[in-house]
């Protein structure tokens, strides 16, 4: 009778040393997840302005908005046909690129919000398209032709024309639109619940 006895109370102290054990185990993992509730939300959430800078320069260039210009430019000079009197008439066309510069975004990350200011959209590229030049309407001057430098100096010309014209289409003002949207698609859902404030440099204008 007293082997059985030593034999049944062995087990109930194995049984109760794990149920101990696991009893440790509950508090401990219940411990953990209350001190992970109560840490600083700042130690927890990994939005820094590293990390939300690091997301925009991997946009590389933000080209928002193109517009194309078809125009004619007009040169006359010289008052002598055939000897001193040139000119032209060229057609061509002018392609625009706007928007902003990565490198000029501004970002500032508090417990609430992260603000991200952007440059005013300026033009990242403008060009004539060298396969649009045609010429029309060519007189020739004996003493007065540089037919180069003519050439050169109407496609400045021409440019800076068509430059006025692109801005006057709203082509900055469209391109910063689309720049804040884009800005808004790339950071949605990665700023751990804070809010997302765009700016525009000098206006300082919420979005």
């Amino acid at each position: 009778m007293q082997k059985r006895t030593d034999k049944g109370s062995g087990r109930r102290t194995g049984f109760l040393q794990k149920l101990a054990a696991l009893l440790i185990a509950v508090v401990f993992l219940a411990g953990g997840i209350m001190i992970g509730q109560h840490l600083p939300k700042k130690s927890r959430d990994q939005v820094t302005v590293a990390t939300v800078s690091a997301k925009l320069k991997a946009i590389g260039e933000l080209a928002t908005e193109q517009y194309t210009y078809t125009g004619i430019y007009k040169l006359s000079n010289g008052q002598i046909p055939f000897i001193t009197k040139k000119g032209f008439t060229m057609v061509y066309m002018a392609n625009f690129k706007a928007g902003v510069k990565v490198k000029d975004i501004k970002v500032q990350v508090n417990q609430e919000q992260v603000t991200v200011t952007l440059p005013q959209s300026q033009l990242l590229d403008k060009k004539i398209d060298p396969s649009s030049i045609k010429f029309y309407d060519q007189s020739y001057a004996l003493f007065n032709w540089n037919q180069k430098e003519d050439i050169t100096k109407a496609e400045q010309a021409a440019l800076k024309k068509a430059t006025g014209v692109a801005k006057k289409s709203g082509l900055l003002s469209r391109s910063q639109k689309n720049a804040k949207k884009l800005i808004k698609q790339l950071l949605q859902g990665t700023l751990d619940g804070k809010k997302l404030v765009i700016k525009t440099a000098e206006s300082s204008k919420t979005n």
